[in-house]
């Protein structure tokens, strides 16, 4: 298999791990730093039985990592850079939402000229 192909498979993988809303909010929750379970699901307001279904995904694709402190579970990204790429891709989103904003405005000024 062609180098390329698989780099763009292991992304398409990592980026699937990613993918749902809660996840990318698990892994802005951890970019501040390690959090107990009971904190993040907390913060998050999720269920805990969805809460860990979500961090096992993030687990078995190497994205965060969980440390024991006898019966307290707390996380941790993988990664600290994740956090920060994740914010970042904001900066697109932002970008992107000012250039929807340009066509839903030219497309008011299209549909006004034609009722007027």
């Amino acid at each position: 298999m062609p180098y390329h192909k698989v780099v763009a498979e292991e992304t398409a993988n990592f980026l699937s791990a990613l993918s749902h809303p809660d996840r990318v909010r698990i892994a802005l929750e951890l970019h501040n730093g390690e959090q107990e379970v009971s904190a993040l699901r907390e913060r998050l307001g999720i269920s805990p039985s969805r809460l860990s279904q979500h961090l096992g995904l993030l687990k078995s694709h190497h994205i965060v990592r969980e440390r024991k402190e006898g019966r307290r579970v707390f996380y941790h990204l993988e990664q600290v850079d994740l956090g920060r790429w994740l914010l970042e891709g904001m900066t697109f989103i932002q970008q992107e939402s000012l250039r929807l904003d340009e066509v839903v405005a030219a497309l008011h000024q299209v549909t006004a000229r034609k009722e007027g």
